[in-house]
């Protein structure tokens, strides 16, 4: 974090494992602006923080204690070397030298170097060395200097850790053998038996392995990175988070508490392993918590499954190790507005994935790939995003790689993201459908606590078995609604007198409740005198005058009969409360009914202060009278409903046993021959089926509405079938895509091995041209050679012959004593034909006798040749 901080702005920093006098360490190079003495010294004190905000970036660092804490939970001994450009410093943080010393408060000892290896004047600096040379792996003045210069370049910082902590084996924490190019936290014995590592709150789920993975944990470290980590010499493929996930869509969260300011929340799903999922929750660009399961997650019910949801959580305060929040009011506002978030993006996803292919696989099943491909170019460290379909990458990518031109140059900025955004990127469908649902229950409910009074409590326990209401599955609500409307309907029937409109308020009440966009604002309930809030001792009463108990009594001995009558009788309602002056501000005004055969007029109720205490103990004993009476005509028509079931049961046996007659009828007749008997047979059954009752008509459609029931079933049962069998076929056809895709890696492997040898052959190709070149230049330089030597022949050869001749001359002429001039000329044409024969040695050649001559003779014959061709 100290490296990625504006101040510091590492391009690079090197994570590292090593060995230093049998002393297993903990080495943290980067490449950053290093820190004066001053500087240093603040790190290595306790509660100095003094980053800013510098060219746009924030700090992640905020109390001033994370190297201290840090360092000293890995190991006891820690030293420092920085170097700025200007100076170089070493300072030590140690518990063995303030143990050694006895000292009774932290001293760290700093030394301070100049660019020519000098160390500072200063008097405490020579102490300060030798506390460090004494205390510290390196002994001597020269090996400090040495890991100085070990830092690239004239600035940045290294840092090494030993003393390193260590398990009750004497093994140290960290696995540095499974992965020789990671770290890792050791794998630990479970009851079975079985090696894993677990978080404590991770019991129940499977560990994600950046729990556990220091590379995997580094490439999901920062929001969008821009620092490149290389963990035990080898670089760290980090991701942009928000980029690399399938079907993503953006929501946002305004709490109250920030004034009116949104936070973007990014949803998608998990496309490296689905079982990994929840929220990554950020802080300043630095990750805090990671696969936090919230709303539908947390249940074991296979919902949310793969959905990963990413935040950057400014506005909430972590802890002093950064991995957790503190547990505020605010804290848990967010964890419940991500829920909610969550389960729309789920509910959304899994409507659309039902609606466009209501046969294929569950959307946490299938194969995903990224909606979008980016990547860090290894120079600028800038991220490019890359167009569809490139997935093979080199290990080192650059701008000038990429297929844009827009961006093809590390000096244009990267792409702008829109921060702004105000509205969500998707539409909730799902959500509008619950709260249509919502509403329908809230104004049944109105309805009946407006028209049955004392009834509601009864009618609610109804539907306790299926659930809160408000929850956000629709087929609970819809069964929940379609109960409603069922009992509604036999209320109305039964009673249509007793009830009273629903109140023009509820219904605005209603409205603005289930129909308000803005549904990213903290909830806020609140209670009027219009709709007090129900309690165990003050609960809603009908009033019932006794002819409306006598009605009734009347309808259900009418309606056993098969009779019915309208009702005459006039009732009333109202509701008794105990006023409170700190509550309630209102009284209500009642309006009675009063139906007659011919007319209807509207009669107002006075105040409920009209009524005496005499009639609010007839009241409840009504509405007692009222509740045992529900509950008689439950229990008759529960044996009503038992009565039908036997006789039901009763028929289906006769139908059953007509059936089998009737089975046995028609094979009797088939075997038979056309004749009139079996004519008459038929005939005479038609007749019979004519002159079947009404009951019997009755009984029969009953049979066909069962056996419609039954091919209904049927059909689900083929339907489900379907279903198995286009997954089995999507199996077999996931398994042929991934034979083809096999075969298309070697087709693949194969085209860069030929390739890679074209680029071999062209290269050779290259190198023997420019051969032959050279070549063809030195055979011009040969032809001129030979024609200079032609040109020079006749001449040597002209020369030579009138010597021979002149010679020869004098030899008749002139007496033994001239042969000294025929040796010198033998003398001079050896080294005219040494000029012409280099490979002619003139020491071994004897010119008293006529050697010379037979060569010459030789030389002219060739030259005549060599003019003729």
């Amino acid at each position: 974090d100290n490296a990625y901080d504006p101040d510091v702005s590492a391009k690079q920093i090197w994570i590292d494992k090593t060995v230093i006098n049998d002393s297993i360490c903990l080495t943290f190079t980067d490449n950053g602006n290093g820190m004066t003495a001053e500087k240093l010294h603040k790190m290595l004190s306790f509660g100095f923080s003094e980053k800013s905000v510098m060219n746009g970036r924030v700090p992640v660092g905020l109390y001033g204690n994370g190297f201290k804490s840090g360092s000293m939970r890995l190991g006891k001994d820690a030293i420092v070397f920085t170097k700025n450009g200007e100076t170089m410093s070493v300072g030590l943080l140690s518990q063995t030298f303030l143990e050694a010393t006895k000292a009774e408060h932290v001293m760290v000892p700093i030394v301070t170097f100049n660019n020519q290896h000098i160390l500072s004047t200063i008097s405490e600096s020579k102490n300060s060395l030798k506390a460090i040379l004494t205390h510290s792996l390196f002994s001597t003045e020269e090996k400090l200097l040495a890991e100085l210069d070990a830092i690239i370049g004239k600035k940045g910082t290294r840092i090494i850790i030993w003393n390193l902590r260590r398990e009750k084996n004497e093994k140290t924490e960290f696995d540095f053998d499974k992965d020789k190019y990671d770290i890792r936290i050791p794998e630990d014995l479970d009851e079975t038996g079985k090696r894993g590592y677990k978080k404590q709150e991770r019991l129940d789920q499977i560990v994600p392995e950046s729990d556990y993975s220091l590379r995997a944990y580094c490439s999901i470290l920062y929001l969008k990175p821009t620092m490149q980590i290389i963990l035990r010499g080898q670089k760290v493929k980090t991701q942009l988070v928000s980029k690399s996930l399938a079907f993503i869509e953006h929501d946002i969260y305004r709490p109250k508490f920030l004034n009116a300011k949104t936070v973007r929340i990014t949803f998608g799903f998990n496309c490296r392993n689905k079982d990994h999922y929840g929220i990554m929750m950020y802080h300043k660009n630095r990750l805090i918590k990671a696969y936090e399961r919230v709303g539908c997650q947390l249940k074991a019910n296979n919902m949310g499954v793969g959905v990963v949801g990413i935040i950057e959580c400014n506005f909430l305060k972590p802890t002093h190790n950064k991995q957790d929040f503190d547990y505020t009011n605010e804290y848990r506002l967010t964890i419940a507005a991500l829920g909610e978030k969550l389960n729309d993006y789920w509910n959304e996803m899994k409507r659309k994935r039902n609606e466009e292919y209501p046969l294929a696989l569950p959307v946490e099943e299938i194969q995903k790939q990224p909606d979008q491909t980016w990547v860090q170019c290894d120079a600028c460290l800038k991220w490019r995003k890359l167009p569809d379909g490139i997935e093979h990458l080199p290990e080192k990518w650059y701008c000038s790689l990429n297929p844009d031109p827009q961006f093809r140059n590390c000096n244009v900025p990267e792409e702008p993201e829109d921060d702004d955004l105000i509205h969500p990127t998707y539409e909730k469908i799902y959500k509008k459908n619950v709260l249509n649902m919502l509403s329908n229950v809230f104004l049944n409910l109105c309805w009946l606590r407006n028209g049955c009074g004392g009834m509601l409590p009864h009618i609610l326990s109804l539907f306790q078995n299926h659930g809160k209401f408000g929850t956000n599955d629709l087929t609970v609500l819809e069964q929940c609604n379609t109960q409603f409307n069922i009992l509604l309907l036999s209320l109305k029937r039964r009673t249509p007198s007793c009830v009273t409109p629903v109140s023009s308020k509820i219904t605005r009440l209603s409205d603005k409740t289930f129909n308000s966009h803005d549904d990213d604002e903290d909830v806020i309930i609140l209670e009027e005198s219009s709709t007090p809030k129900p309690s165990a001792s003050d609960s809603d009463v009908a009033v019932v005058k006794p002819e409306c108990i006598a009605l009734n009594q009347e309808e259900m001995q009418q309606e056993n009969r098969d009779v019915g009558e309208p009702c005459v009788a006039a009732t009333s309602q109202s509701k008794i409360e105990q006023l409170n002056s700190a509550t309630q501000t209102e009284v209500l005004n009642l309006v009675v009914k009063k139906e007659e055969a011919e007319d209807e007029m509207d009669i107002p109720v006075p105040n409920a202060e009209v009524e005496t205490k005499q009639h609010n103990v007839d009241v409840s004993e009504t509405s007692v009278d009222l509740g045992n009476e529900l509950k008689n005509q439950l229990q008759v028509l529960n044996k009503e409903k038992e009565m039908y079931q036997n006789k039901c049961e009763v028929l289906t046996k006769q139908v059953e046993t007509l059936e089998q007659r009737i089975l046995e009828m028609n094979n009797k007749y088939i075997k038979k021959e056309m004749c009139h008997q079996s004519t008459e047979t038929i005939f005479s059954s038609e007749e019979s089926v004519h002159g079947k009752s009404l009951a019997e008509v009755t009984v029969l459609y009953e049979q066909a509405l069962e056996e419609i029931a039954k091919l209904k079933e049927q059909c689900n049962t083929m339907e489900n079938l379907k279903t198995e069998c286009s997954k089995c076929a999507a199996g077999d056809n996931k398994s042929e895509v991934d034979e083809i895709a096999g075969h298309l890696d070697d087709v693949f492997r194969q085209l860069d091995k030929c390739s890679i040898e074209r680029d071999r052959y062209k290269s050779e190709i290259e190198l023997l041209e420019v051969e032959k070149n050279q070549i063809a230049c030195q055979c011009e330089e040969l032809k001129a050679e030979i024609a200079q030597l032609k040109a020079s022949i006749p001449q040597a050869v002209a020369h030579a012959t009138d010597s021979t001749t002149s010679n020869v001359e004098e030899s008749v002429n002139f007496s033994d004593g001239e042969s000294l001039k025929l040796r010198s000329l033998r003398v001079n044409v050896g080294q005219l034909l040494a000029t012409i024969m280099p490979d002619l040695d003139l020491q071994q050649v004897n010119y008293d006798v006529d050697v010379v001559d037979e060569i010459l003779g030789q030389v002219v014959e060739q030259m005549h040749e060599i003019s003729s061709t």
